[in-house]
């Protein structure tokens, strides 16, 4: 019978084939029969692909050994003879009383409280002996089994023949821990030898599984065959279980399985370089699954994370070897994405450890990062093969999988130790660690290094520094990773824009120079502070500016940065805008800035936030050194100006807050700045502000301002307010009388130094207050008050000001 079994029927028709079927697959049915892969479901197909691999292929439990001679046993102390198994009840309580010690136990007590007695006991491995081909049938089967046969593996690892234990008749059931060390070995190999009992079935208790929080696997050697030695392989930290014994001695051999390798990259290495073919015809479908999606994030950089991380380990899987061993659904899915990447040259692959720092109470600012990463794959390019320090955290778009699944399964992994250890509760210290692939392309490899930006600065600036083009495309990466990067908010945009000029020098105008600048205008931090008030910052724009001016382009993207920019930033920023504008040096962009910038604050409705004087003299000023519009329109301006000044403005406010602050800075610039520009002269509508401001000081300096002519300080009712005592009074009518300029006070003793007085006058900082004091004693005798120098003070400041209008070209 001939089938046609397209990739999706493998895991439903599973069952119903049988082993004559012929399976008939192409590439196109491979393509056709998949979703069409894009950044919305890629994900999802590649999880699904990961499920699909079959889990455990050692849940059948023990399995006869093979090998044919008797089974045979030499106990050093007993002579060089050999005893055939099973042993008499005579010879087992001989060995136990020469050599046993009584095996720990896990479930001391009872239901009831009662407490256990010990049954079982341990024989160290130097007491005792085995034929060499008895032990080499024990690892042929071990390697078998755990697919360590092949020529590249077999030699990295070993078998150890740990001890021999004898469980005597019991009436209870007993749980055991047959390792005296957790995580140092690989895996634990019991030998069940034939014995002569009855009862004293077997179950390992399997913490690792992820559907249930126990597993039990059953072996009952009476039923298979109690003659012949059986073997299984399990886990080396779980826990074992021996039903009640009714009579006779149940004996089991107990093997580690050690390995070379120093470390769990080592294996990895080892794994990644194995030429052990995965022939099952399902695996190869889903090679080309995952060669798909592969070869779609490879054609969509811009659309997919910059590295993936696949979780190898549950968080329940606490040996470090544990999952590659004995999960075949772990060990297959590495094998498949090792093969997949294969076929293509620009991923790079680490194994890794991910992490989750618990330390952090609130699970929303959790902290997940990988650590100790090594290189699996490396290729003829340069790569980076980071040293076990390094740490690099990871955002949950970068794990394929749901972060906080992990994250409730270590929570209740540690909940469910101490219960099952209740009386010898164990630490596990990497109970929070996973062991993960991390999956990066070749061009953001560098996003591994940017914990610390300055640290990639140094990159970039040696690689500059070499005259070789081989590292061209690298600091092209790099840049992009620095660009990319989602987890450092911080960025200094004037060394990178210092760098993007120099790769542009160095390497041209290219289509990869091209979407780095695209990639900086899209940036928000960047957006946000190019309005800053930042010198260094503003003086790089212009470098950048004047280094892409021959690419039309490039004006037009800048054109729409500024529209967006300011259309989010007007009612805060305006004025930063402007200032942004005055220090733009290219002017046909400047001109263009300023006319987009009109348009959003005259638009009506569109801008309805008032219009400070400050804002006005800016825009002002820009219309000046710009040039362009007509003095129609910037006398406009000007007249707005100085009806702004005197519709609002009192006499005093005029000199000292809209003249001293606001004009005549701005008259002063605007002279400044035309004096650097080729075309100096001075627009009439500037003469105009030039002469509304000489006129005015010019009267504010006459002589009717004089220090017979006092300014009222006070009106009648903030008069009111003030205290109403004997001294208060005096103040309060000298205040009010505008032809009175001095007051003076006797200090006898009934003015004491904390009277309201004092209070009062620190209410008015415009008066001048003079002590004079006793020549013979030095104390206090005189309070002079005066209102004369406050209206000196006003008369200087408008001579000052009349002066720098009247010396500006001096300035």
């Amino acid at each position: 019978m001939t089938a046609i079994i397209t990739p999706m029927d493998i895991n439903d028709d599973e069952d119903t084939l049988s082993d004559t079927d012929t399976w008939i697959y192409n590439d196109q049915d491979i393509d056709l029969s998949d979703y069409e892969i894009n950044d919305n479901n890629w994900r999802y197909i590649f999880q699904e692909t990961l499920n699909d691999v079959h889990d455990n292929k050692l849940d059948d439990g023990a399995r006869t050994l093979l090998f044919d001679s008797p089974c045979k046993i030499r106990i050093k102390k007993l002579g060089d003879t050999p005893y055939t198994f099973p042993l008499s009840n005579t010879l087992c309580s001989r060995i136990i009383c020469e050599h046993g010690i009584p095996l720990s136990l896990s479930n001391k007590y009872d239901f009831c409280g009662t407490k256990i007695v010990n049954t079982a006991w341990q024989i160290d491995h130097n007491s005792i002996d085995f034929p060499l081909p008895f032990s080499a049938a024990v690892r042929a089967s071990t390697f078998e089994q755990l697919h360590l046969n092949t020529s590249d593996l077999n030699a990295h690892f070993d078998l150890n023949l740990h001890k021999l234990i004898i469980f005597g008749s019991c009436p209870h059931t007993k749980i055991y821990n047959f390792d005296d060390k957790l995580f140092i070995y690989h895996a634990t190999i019991l030998v069940f030898l034939p014995s002569h009992y009855t009862g004293g079935n077997y179950r390992f208790i399997d913490d690792n599984i992820d559907e249930d929080d126990t597993h039990r696997y059953i072996f009952n050697q009476h039923e298979s065959n109690n003659s012949k030695p059986f073997i299984l392989v399990v886990p080396s930290d779980c826990q074992h279980e021996i039903e009640s014994i009714e009579k006779g001695f149940k004996l089991l051999l107990v093997y580690h399985l050690i390995s070379k390798t120093n470390s769990i990259h080592q294996f990895y290495s080892l794994l990644s370089n194995s030429n052990y073919e995965l022939m099952n015809i399902e695996n190869i479908f889903l090679i080309q699954r995952i060669k798909r999606i592969f070869t779609y994030w490879e054609k969509n950089l811009d659309k997919m994370p910059n590295k993936l991380i696949i979780p190898f380990q549950h968080s329940l899987d606490y040996s470090p070897y544990f999952s590659i061993l004995f999960r075949d659904k772990y060990r297959i899915t590495f094998e498949l994405i090792i093969k997949a990447m294969k076929y293509l040259s620009s991923f790079l692959i680490y194994s890794a450890i991910f992490q989750y720092d618990k330390s952090l109470v609130n699970r929303s600012n959790s902290r997940f990062f990988i650590h100790d990463l090594k290189l699996l794959n490396p290729t003829n390019e340069i790569t980076l093969d980071l040293n076990s320090q390094h740490e690099r955290t990871v955002i949950p778009n970068e794990f394929l999988g749901e972060l906080h699944i992990y994250v409730d399964a270590f929570e209740q992994g540690v909940s469910q130790q101490q219960l099952l250890n209740n009386d010898n509760i164990i630490f596990r210290n990497n109970n929070t660690k996973y062991y993960v692939l991390v999956l990066i392309p070749y061009q953001y490899q560098w996003d591994l290094l940017l914990d610390d930006h300055s640290f990639a600065y140094h990159h970039l600036s040696y690689m500059f520094s070499l005259p070789t083009n081989s590292l061209n495309n690298l600091c092209l990466d790099l840049f992009d990773c620095i660009l990319r990067d989602k987890i450092h908010s911080i960025y200094s945009f004037d060394k990178l824009i210092y760098y993007l000029i120099l790769l542009r020098n160095r390497f041209g105008l290219t289509s990869k120079i091209i979407q780095l600048i695209k990639i900086l205008f899209q940036n928000k931090q960047f957006k946000d502070e190019l309005f800053s008030n930042n010198n260094n910052l503003n003086y790089w724009v212009n470098r950048l500016v004047e280094s892409f001016s021959n690419w039309s382009m490039f004006s037009i993207e800048f054109l729409n940065l500024f529209r967006k920019i300011i259309s989010l930033s007007m009612s805060t920023k305006l004025n930063e805008i402007i200032q942004f504008l005055l220090q733009f040096s290219n002017k046909i962009l400047q001109t263009l800035f300023i006319n987009i910038l009109l348009r959003y604050i005259f638009k009506p409705r569109a801008y309805s936030r008032h219009i400070s004087l400050s804002t006005l003299c800016s825009i002002f000023h820009l219309l000046i050194i710009d040039g362009s519009y007509s003095n129609d329109s910037l006398f406009i301006l000007a007249y707005n100006i100085i009806k702004r000044i005197r519709k609002i403005s009192s006499e005093n406010e005029i000199i000292e807050k809209y003249f001293k602050i606001h004009l005549i800075p701005m008259l002063i610039n605007i002279y400044r700045d035309k004096q650097h520009n080729s075309n100096n002269s001075l627009s009439p509508a500037f003469i105009l502000i030039y002469e509304y401001c000489l006129n005015t000081l010019n009267y504010y300096c006459s002589s009717t301002l004089s220090s017979s002519s006092s300014l009222n300080i006070i009106s009648i009712n903030e008069a009111l307010l003030i205290c109403p005592c004997t001294s208060c009074a005096r103040l309060q009518m000298f205040l009010i009388d505008s032809k009175s300029s001095t007051l003076i006070f006797d200090l006898s003793s009934t003015l004491i130094p904390d009277h309201c007085l004092r209070y009062t006058l620190s209410k008015f900082p415009m008066l001048s207050i003079e002590y004079k004091h006793d020549p013979c004693t030095g104390r206090e005798q005189t309070l002079i008050i005066s209102k004369c120098a406050y209206e000196q003070e006003q008369k200087q400041l408008c001579f000052h000001l009349r002066r720098l209008l009247m010396n500006l070209h001096r300035i």
